[in-house]
């Protein structure tokens, strides 16, 4: 992905392709799409303290855990399995909602759970997809997710609520609210910019974020 160039709108069924119009009187600015941590910083207004969330790998968790709430689930070195996980967590805790905060590249690992979530479709599940096309926490990576055309795959899925966007200061907040306030198992996909916050490692280890999870949800 080009820096500062946000990719074609998958929700609208283009390819994905830098974003770049250009006329014979004027060029157009490309859209300036948000990072990955700047979307995290808008889920404040939306998330309370009876949410779960299962944060993906590297800086995900550590942008979840420093930003919104504690404790969370913090899945910092299980690539892929953060869909399944949130899965498992909504189909026991039926009255708390679910968030699963992911990269595409868990996505792309554990492409599989999205189909078995979409089979059981949990009505407090909802999966947000920050697609930045690369490995970013391991040093910036291609992935492959510019091969999937999301609109089309998501319109494949069991979902009350599916939609593909990137993500942009002028739409996010309705991106969110559609995605957060309607009722059933729900995705949003966003394409991001690449970028993070100097934030420290999560200093709990896995136990310690097992202990309190259990507390918070007996």
């Amino acid at each position: 992905m080009a820096k500062n160039n946000a990719r074609s709108d998958r929700y609208n069924g283009k390819t994905s392709v830098t974003r770049r119009t250009f006329s014979s009187k004027r060029s157009v600015k490309p859209m300036k799409l948000m990072k990955g941590y700047e979307v995290i910083e808008k889920l404040k207004d939306y998330i309370d303290e009876n949410d779960i969330i299962v944060g993906s790998t590297g800086n995900i968790s550590r942008e979840v855990f420093h930003i919104l709430d504690q404790p969370q689930v913090y899945l910092r070195g299980s690539l892929g399995l953060q869909m399944s996980v949130g899965l498992g967590i909504a189909l026991e805790e039926k009255k708390r909602k679910i968030i699963v905060i992911l990269g595409d590249g868990s996505f792309l690992m554990g492409m599989s759970s999205i189909v078995t979530s979409s089979y059981y479709k949990p009505s407090n599940l909802k999966i947000l997809i920050l697609d930045n096309a690369e490995y970013y926490t391991t040093g910036g990576q291609k992935t492959v997710s510019s091969a999937i055309n999301f609109t089309k795959l998501l319109k494949s899925v069991e979902a009350s609520f599916k939609r593909s966007k990137n993500a942009s200061e002028e739409s996010i907040n309705q991106d969110l609210s559609d995605f957060f306030n309607l009722q059933g198992f729900s995705i949003l996909h966003l394409n991001i910019e690449s970028g993070k916050k100097p934030l420290a490692n999560i200093p709990w280890h896995p136990e310690e974020i097992t202990k309190r999870m259990q507390k918070k949800i007996s």
